[in-house]
């Protein structure tokens, strides 16, 4: 007598979604040793396209032999720096920029520079450069200057601005990118994140939201010290604390966010900011 199966497997296109991202997390630990973190309200199915690329990259990476930037671009013809006049080198920039994405190479600049300094950049150090040589028609290779040239004060303003955004949106967090491991209290308690974090949440759950925010970096300023350094950064805030019974409580004063530099990485292990005790 035929035994028949009762098991009944319904799987919706999101389960099989959710099921095929844990694989791909998987073989992409097995296979570079990272994994990729989400934000969890990104859609699944963006991140299984997202998971899809770096895999796809990492595997043409795998089998590629590496070549310069300047051989990529053919080797190409470009006076050196000091041979070009302010509008001659703003010209022979823009046809760099152009060649680099045609290429499929993209340069960012966080910061302002002139001309100048880009287009030294460019030809004296990003041509030597070794990327793979048979870059994925849908793949980039993306370079930042501020990487091989690092804008401390830049740096600082950007970590600022981060974690004042996320103080606002009350999103602080362990995995917080801003945050140090440890913290230093003001009576010179050492706390670890984790600690730091519950203190925060705390006093975000005295309120059910912040809003009009207005504020201001007024001052950056650090120190370094071979591969360590120490910074701090200050302004003026302004923002509406409102209560769950509605009410709204302005608060205001003076910020500074105290910085430490471990690993090329500006973290905050010291903070000042008003209605935080």
């Amino acid at each position: 007598m035929e035994k028949k199966n009762n098991l009944n497997f319904n799987i919706n296109p999101e389960d099989h979604i959710h099921l095929e991202n844990e694989l791909l997390q998987l073989k992409l630990l097995a296979e570079t040793g990272s994994e990729a973190n989400f934000n969890s309200e990104l859609p699944v199915e963006l991140q299984n396209a997202f998971l899809k690329n770096i895999i796809a990259y990492e595997d043409n990476f795998s089998k590629s032999s590496m070549i310069s930037i300047f051989k990529i671009l053919n080797e190409p013809v470009f006076p050196s720096e000091s041979e070009l006049n302010e509008h001659a080198i703003q010209i022979a920039l823009d046809s760099l920029l152009k060649l680099l994405n045609k290429k499929q190479i993209k340069l960012e600049f966080l910061g302002e520079y002139n001309p100048r300094i880009k287009y030294k950049f460019i030809t004296e150090e990003l041509f030597e450069e070794k990327i793979p040589d048979n870059i994925a028609k849908d793949m980039t290779c993306h370079f930042i200057y501020e990487e091989f040239h690092p804008n401390h004060t830049l740096d600082l303003e950007r970590k600022t601005q981060c974690f004042i955004m996320d103080w606002m949106a009350q999103s602080i967090n362990e995995h917080h990118p801003v945050l140090a491991d440890t913290f230093t209290t003001p009576r010179g308690k050492i706390l670890r994140k984790d600690e730091m974090v519950l203190k925060i949440n705390t006093m975000f759950n005295s309120y059910q939201e912040f809003k009009n925010c207005q504020y201001a970096v007024d001052h950056v300023n650090f120190e370094l010290s071979h591969d360590t350094g120490l910074a701090f950064a200050e302004g003026h805030i302004k923002f509406n604390a409102v209560l769950y019974d509605k009410e709204e409580i302005v608060i205001e004063g003076p910020f500074k966010l105290y910085f430490n530099l471990e690993y090329d990485w500006w973290s905050v292990f010291y903070f000042v900011f008003p209605g935080f005790d």
